[in-house]
């Protein structure tokens, strides 16, 4: 049975019981193990705190210095002092553990046909427009694919973690073309909460994937050239009851790539962690490039893929450079560069690091055809 989980005010008050300094071996024991429980927590929420604790020990440090205090007052001070720098500590101390324990083994496989495909965009938008008909409609086209769905929804970034989800459970049922699974299961896969607004989430997203189809043309066991005409990305049984047991079955295009091994492997806690829905999108797209050695795009076909939707040449340098940062601070790229070639175009052309090439160490080769914008 997995230990119980306490607050971390629970473990500031077993470190502040044993009176001694923060360098103390007993105290930095308690501290890791407080911070292994919040190595689940993404590195925006870890930053809110460190900011919050810190901001707090400085206005205390402030008044020891400014006021006129009495002996007693200013112990009592500094022990809500030391509290604010233990909870520092652990916060910082739980983003060491969830890097060590999450990026650096990317464990959710993501095939390359839906990697490649870049099928998710930044929108969130669950827009029904009055009286649609239950028609393919084309709600995204990126030059590399084309998505349809008859109620004219996109794919957002939640339906692309929730197709990471199942890619888990598919591997874990033994890599069958149908396999069962429940909302707990998926959800437990995406590293997610099980309360009831999660299921909403991702009984939403199975909905939207179900009906949702994509096309577009790839190699596949190089040099048959196979062109995929609106297929399903997901057929789902039992769909009408989220509270059972349900059944996926992939298409047959799309089980054939995954037994192929066409797959990179993501961290969902990096995923997490990035800032942007162009960044995460961008994530989502570069282990199965970079495992091919591909590492330049045009400038006009990236910003697509990432999903932006900007025309202004300056506008998506701006959306690709903040990207490339962000992976940047995550470790996921050495470094990138934007450069103009003899006829005006840029190109973005990027220096992944061992930490995103890492993703791509169980892919086998899949060509993937770039269309001319």
């Amino acid at each position: 049975m997995p230990p119980r989980r306490i607050s971390i005010e629970q473990w500031v008050g077993k470190i502040t019981a044993l009176d001694l300094p923060a360098e103390d071996p007993k105290v930095q024991d308690l501290i890791t193990k407080a911070a292994d429980q919040l190595k689940t927590k993404t590195k925006e929420v870890a930053l809110k705190h460190i900011q919050s604790e810190g901001t707090g020990e400085l206005q205390l440090a402030k008044r020891l210095v400014q006021e006129q205090l009495t002996d007693e007052e200013k112990d009592q001070i500094n022990k809500e002092i030391y509290k604010h720098q233990i909870k520092q500590k652990i916060w910082v101390e739980s983003q060491a553990i969830r890097r060590a324990t999450y990026y650096n083994k990317p464990s959710h496989p993501y095939g390359h046909i839906f990697s490649e495909s870049a099928i998710s965009s930044i929108s969130s938008s669950r827009k029904v427009e009055p009286g649609t008909q239950p028609v393919d409609t084309l709600v995204r086209d990126n030059r590399r694919t084309k998505i349809y769905h008859p109620a004219k929804k996109e794919l957002t970034l939640q339906d692309a973690k929730v197709l990471i989800g199942i890619h888990k459970l598919w591997e874990e049922s033994g890599k069958q073309k149908e396999f069962e699974f429940t909302i707990y299961s998926l959800a437990k896969a995406m590293n997610r909460d099980t309360g009831g607004k999660t299921y909403q989430e991702i009984w939403q997203s199975l909905e939207v994937l179900q009906d949702s189809k994509f096309e577009f043309t790839y190699y596949h066991d190089k040099g048959l050239i196979d062109s995929l005409d609106r297929i399903n990305i997901l057929q789902a049984i039992g769909r009408r009851d989220k509270n059972e047991t349900l059944s996926i079955m992939f298409s047959d295009a799309v089980y054939r790539s995954l037994q192929s091994g066409a797959i990179a492997y993501l961290s969902l806690a990096i995923l997490e962690d990035l800032k942007t829905g162009t960044a995460q999108n961008l994530y989502l797209f570069l282990p199965a490039q970079v495992a091919q050695g591909i590492t330049r795009w045009p400038l006009d076909e990236i910003a697509l893929l990432m999903g932006s939707k900007a025309n202004r040449r300056d506008k998506k340098k701006q959306i690709v450079e903040e990207a490339c940062e962000n992976m940047m601070e995550i470790s996921l790229l050495d470094g990138y560069k934007l450069h103009e070639d003899e006829s005006g175009s840029i190109f973005l052309e990027i220096r992944p690091s061992k930490l995103l090439l890492s993703s791509g160490n169980s892919v086998k080769t899949i060509e993937q055809l770039t269309f001319s914008l």
